[in-house]
């Protein structure tokens, strides 16, 4: 099968698959705003007797581990159509695109899974989910007072200064979008509402994204820098308590919102959300252990990338890659290394569910140069 670059003059054609395989309809008014999102789209698609049977788009991207800004590549609108499936055609743009995300130095990858069964296979791994709590109207009970000020915006009025504040709550955890200003605008406000407080110094220190419909408050993002911030944030939302039946906040798994309401008892569901995956293991470990004094060797294994297969000597601030002869501390799979640097499970708890096998102390010296950031992630492509 060939696989070929989509242009312009597929992008009927790229929606036409998009809206069959994902059982959706985009209104004709709102088809050239698609158009215009797709110009930023690496498209690939593969044809079977002149007709698109398969396609899946790459975006060029960045995420936070910590404080560092890495590469990603975003993989997005992988379809088939029913008649060509079970011919390995995503099977083959996946692997092709993890040449292209390397060539790019894109060394993490990101998708939003139909099926985490199914991109397991081919190296993606869970690394972000999303709690989901529903607060009744009675339970809407405001916390202390706070000093501060909120203030409500749109996409096109809201204060540059909330990039800031989303950026340094971004930086505290692992994986969360590097966003610019059209990604603001296009991909994460859209028609939501904008709620931004201010301390009494002017300072912004946390915003809701939400919308109000059928007297229901569904609050998208709840990004707050310290315990002010998310009373005078909570306090506004109570303030609605004469329009709303339910609340409804999409939350970090260890938020501690929850637990600080007058009732903790509520309907939280937790799911499951994107998964991500280390597409050049030697570039990457180049860039995140950067700093690493001491000396580690590690076999990693991957069926679809084999770039990646080999052993690697991490040893005075850098990387390097060994002969297949060289005993090593510990070998894992490449999917293992998700949890790992995502935060979710440190290599000692990875070693103890039989995810890691090696050394028990070289384990332990990994477990403590593994900057712990909890992975997370709020955006959707």
């Amino acid at each position: 099968m060939t696989i070929k670059r989509l242009d312009k003059q597929y992008y009927s054609e790229t929606l036409n698959l998009s809206m069959y395989a994902f059982q959706y309809k985009i209104p004709e008014e709102e088809l050239e705003k698609r158009y215009k999102q797709l110009d930023s789209h690496e498209l690939y698609g593969i044809e079977i007797e002149d007709k698109l049977a398969a396609k899946l788009h790459l975006l060029s991207l960045g995420v936070f581990l910590g404080d560092t800004e890495y590469k990603m590549g975003g993989i997005a609108g992988v379809a088939t159509y029913p008649e060509y499936r079970r011919k390995g055609l995503v099977k083959d743009l996946l692997t092709f695109t993890l040449e292209r995300m390397r060539e790019k130095g894109q060394t993490l990858s990101m998708l939003h899974p139909f099926s985490i069964a199914f991109y397991r296979k081919y190296g993606w791994e869970l690394f972000a989910q999303l709690k989901k709590v529903k607060v009744p109207k009675a339970e809407l009970k405001m916390f202390e007072p706070v000093s501060g000020t909120i203030k409500r915006f749109n996409k096109e009025t809201y204060p540059n200064k909330l990039e800031e504040v989303y950026r340094q709550y971004a930086k505290g955890h692992s994986g969360m979008l590097a966003r610019d200003s059209e990604w603001w605008k296009e991909r994460t406000i859209t028609t939501l509402c904008v709620a931004v407080y201010s301390d009494d110094k002017g300072e912004d220190t946390g915003y809701i994204l939400y919308d109000i419909k059928d007297q229901k408050m569904k609050v998208e993002e709840f990004i707050a820098l310290n315990a002010e911030a998310r009373n005078g944030l909570w306090n506004f939302i109570c303030q609605h308590d004469s329009m709303l039946a339910e609340v409804e906040l999409v939350l970090h798994p260890d938020d501690p919102l929850p637990f600080l309401l007058h009732n903790p008892k509520t309907t939280t569901e937790l799911q499951p959300y994107f998964m991500a995956r280390v597409v050049d293991v030697f570039s990457f470990f180049n860039l995140y252990f950067h700093s690493f004094e001491g000396e580690l060797s590690i076999n990693i294994s991957d069926d679809y990338a084999p770039w990646n297969n080999g052993k690697f000597l991490l040893a005075n601030k850098k990387t390097e890659k060994l002969s297949s002869d060289y005993e090593v501390d510990m070998e894992l799979d490449v999917n293992v290394l998700i949890p790992l640097i995502f935060g979710i499970y440190s290599a000692t708890e990875l070693y103890n569910m039989g995810l890691i096998k090696g050394d028990q102390q070289k384990i332990r010296v990994l477990t403590e140069n593994v900057q712990v950031k909890p992975g997370f992630f709020i955006d959707f492509f």
